[in-house]
């Protein structure tokens, strides 16, 4: 009967983290799919405004406006404007 207990709960452990990993990878790429389109949004609207406002992004990329301030504020490629609350633009990478 021990023996029965111990494989049971190995597989609902097993189990618990196949689900946890596949939420997390799902999560991810999702994250990054997003953070893409966002990144092209700037890149193809680079000749007008530097900043964008998070509705203007929403737009541009057909993200929800919630979606667009969420995966802005995690993105380690864009950064907020300091001036405006829901203000967006890309962060200035050196070539050196």
């Amino acid at each position: 009967m021990k023996q029965e207990i111990i494989i049971g709960v190995s597989i609902a452990v097993a189990v618990a983290v196949i689900l946890g990993v596949k939420v997390w990878l799902h999560n991810l790429l999702k994250f990054k799919m997003d953070e893409s389109a966002i990144l092209q949004f700037f890149k193809d609207s680079k000749d007008s405004y530097k900043f964008r406002s998070t509705e203007a992004i929403s737009a541009g990329t057909e993200l929800d406006v919630s979606r667009v301030a969420q995966v802005c504020s995690k993105s380690r490629a864009i950064k907020r404007n300091s001036k405006e609350k829901e203000s967006w633009c890309l962060k200035q990478t050196s070539n050196v």
